[in-house]
C-alpha cells in the first residue's frame, strides 16, 4: 500500500511511466530480479542508513531516527552478505510488512465501521499470500515479484482514473 501512496502523489506523468515501466519489468523478469534483491534492497536499506544517521548527529532536532538508521544498516550488510541466501530474510521481512499493513486496513474499517467487500476480499488475499512468502519464500518470491508489478502498474491506472474524475469536477475557466 505504500508504494500506491507513494504513485497517488506523484507530480508529473513522466515519474508515473517509470513506475509502469518498472512494473512490467517485474512481471516480465522476475527471477532476475529475485537474484537482484539482496544487492538493491542491500545498498537501498545502507544508503537510506547512512543519509539518516548523518541527519540525526548533524541536525538532532530532526525528524529521523538514529535507531531505525542503525536497525537499516544492519539489515542491509545482512542481505549483502547473504547474497542470494537472504531471499528467506527479504520474504519473510516483506509478509511482515504486508501484514503489518493489513492490521491498518484492519483498524481504519473498525475506526470508520464502513468496510467494503472489496476490502474483506484485499485482506484475505493479502494475509494468504504473506503467509505463503513466509512459509516458502524462495518458493514463492517470484510470484510476490510479479504481483509487486501488477500493484505498481495497477497503483498508475487508479492514479490516472483520479486525475480525470478531479478534473471533471472542477469546472473549466475561460
Amino acid at each position: 500500500m505504500k508504494m500506491k501512496k507513494v504513485i497517488l502523489n506523484l507530480k508529473k506523468d513522466r515519474q508515473v511511466y517509470v513506475f509502469v515501466i518498472v512494473g512490467l519489468l517485474l512481471i516480465a523478469f522476475p527471477k532476475q530480479f529475485a537474484g537482484a534483491a539482496p544487492y538493491i534492497l542491500g545498498i537501498t536499506a545502507l544508503l537510506y542508513a547512512a543519509v539518516n544517521i548523518f541527519i540525526s548527529l548533524k541536525y538532532p532536532d530532526a525528524q529521523t531516527s538514529l535507531g531505525d538508521a542503525v536497525i537499516k544498516a544492519v539489515i542491509g550488510l545482512v542481505l549483502l552478505f547473504l547474497k542470494e541466501g537472504s531471499i528467506a530474510v527479504i520474504g519473510v521481512i516483506w509478509a511482515v510488512q504486508s501484514l503489518h499493513e493489513v492490521a491498518d486496513e484492519i483498524d481504519e474499517y473498525r475506526e470508520t465501521k464502513h468496510i467494503r467487500v472489496v476490502g474483506i476480499i484485499s485482506i484475505v488475499i493479502s494475509v494468504i499470500l504473506a503467509a505463503m512468502l513466509m512459509i516458502n519464500p524462495f518458493e514463492h518470491f517470484s510470484l510476490h515479484i510479479r504481483i509487486l508489478g501488477l500493484e505498481i502498474i495497477s497503483s498508475a491506472f487508479v492514479r490516472k482514473k483520479k486525475q480525470v474524475v478531479e478534473a471533471k469536477k472542477i469546472p473549466a475557466t475561460e
